[in-house]
């Protein structure tokens, strides 16, 4: 069976927004951080990667938030790498509180990235196997989210030097904050997120305009991150009213 790695989280003031609660990108940074430190334990670190010309890429996160973490909680984040193909690994996240109640679960899919070719190659074994995560043949058919039809707002970005990742393009969690920034402070501060769904089309370079368009439907948003004509990002989210 896959191995489990777990590490405690103190919720602090610059993670929190105007709520109270923890941002959607931080709660997905914290995910991320468990993932790496995971990783380290296991001698696959960002470093060894690197040295072999690659680069692990997300393609597609499946979020699921019963409650967000508030200002000084402190919460336990738990993470394993739960199997793999040969082009796609899958990782599983959960996040709980002191209590033993589950806050949030995460669904990522990783695929690697040659760093000279900017294209997907397929997983080395040495980078999968210290997991212990199962091997399959088999190629996850996850929903895939729907971009909006008819966008009722949009806001350019421009992407500076730290939106920019070891992988030389913008970090996978800066695409939250475009996404639910375009939605406006008065939807943000009278809904909570419940689901999203995002995936992850091409990749935005540094120096590049990012626009963000958003089409709400009821308790539904559906979201695209644009560069110029080419579509770099699709999410779907389901909120409820505060």
């Amino acid at each position: 069976m896959a191995q489990e790695f777990s590490e405690q989280h103190r919720v602090v003031y610059y993670d929190t927004e105007v709520t109270g609660e923890m941002g959607i990108g931080k709660l997905v940074d914290m995910m991320m951080l468990a993932s790496e430190d995971h990783s380290d334990s296991v001698g696959v670190t960002t470093q060894k990667v690197l040295g072999l010309g690659l680069g692990w890429v997300i393609t597609q996160h499946l979020l699921e938030v019963k409650r967000l973490p508030k200002t000084n909680e402190v919460v336990t984040v738990s993470t394993k790498a739960a199997s793999y193909n040969p082009y796609f690994c899958y990782r599983d996240f959960w996040v709980e509180a002191a209590d033993g109640e589950m806050l949030a679960k995460m669904h990522t899919v990783f695929v690697l990235m040659d760093q000279a070719k900017r294209k997907i190659t397929r997983i080395l074994p040495e980078l999968v196997a210290p997991f212990e995560s199962e091997y399959t043949k088999k190629i996850e058919r996850n929903p895939l989210p729907m971009a909006p039809k008819q966008p009722t707002a949009s806001h350019d970005y421009g992407v500076r030097f730290m939106d920019i990742d070891s992988n030389h393009h913008v970090n996978n969690v800066h695409y939250f904050d475009w996404m639910l920034d375009v939605l406006g402070a008065d939807f943000l501060t009278s809904h909570r997120l419940k689901k999203m769904n995002i995936q992850y089309k091409q990749e935005v370079r540094y120096g590049q305009v990012a626009t963000s368009e958003v089409e709400i439907a009821d308790l539904t948003s559906y979201h695209q991150i644009k560069v110029g004509q080419d579509l770099s990002c699709v999410a779907q989210c389901e909120w409820e009213l505060r």
